[in-house]
């Protein structure tokens, strides 16, 4: 790191400006977008998380953290199946749409168009999405003012085309020559 680039942020400067200075870092990092569905078509909940992370190979896992008391995680509680929808590069309306907190429930939220056909259990999946993968909870863990659920994938689709990203701040759909794997 060099001294002309680099500003030291540090976590003695005061709880205030730690907190300030690790949001700053953190917005740096680049992270995936997905909406959490849950529920069936009359109350179907979502949710648009960018916290999702693999948590174990054997057997699959995933972790996400959720706000606690927020009605994305009591809903997801109390169904304990849900789909994670990796949006794609397109769905930024989606995944805002999904952050908002005062929307209505059930798939009459959005245009019929928007939902696929049901995951195997019956949870209302999104039209577009780049994956999905149909989760159980397996257990919950309190982390200050979030609860980070970790689930068990059961099934997982892959879809076509490139994610929609969030980094700092904002979200960000990658095209098709943006993307080279060399694992595909």
């Amino acid at each position: 790191m060099t001294g002309a680039t680099a500003q030291h942020l540090s976590a003695a400067a005061g709880p205030n400006e730690a907190d300030g200075a690790h949001r700053l870092i953190l917005d740096r990092f680049v992270t995936g977008v997905a909406v959490l569905t849950c529920g069936d078509a009359q109350d179907v909940e979502g949710v648009t998380v960018s916290t999702l992370t693999l948590a174990s190979r054997r057997p699959p896992m995933v972790s996400v953290a959720l706000r606690r008391g927020s009605r994305g995680l009591q809903a997801l509680l109390s169904t304990r199946t849900f789909v994670v929808n990796a949006l794609g590069a397109r769905q930024a309306d989606l995944a805002r749409h999904f952050a908002r907190r005062h929307r209505a429930r059930g798939v009459g939220q959005l245009a019929g168009e928007a939902w696929s056909d049901l995951a195997e259990d019956g949870v209302p999946v999104l039209v577009g999405a780049v994956g999905w993968l149909t989760c159980r909870v397996r257990g919950t863990v309190e982390v200050g003012d979030h609860e980070l659920v970790l689930a068990q994938v059961e099934r997982a689709v892959r879809g076509a085309g490139a994610p929609l990203l969030n980094y700092a701040g904002g979200l960000h759909g990658l095209t098709e020559a943006t993307l080279h794997t060399e694992r595909d």
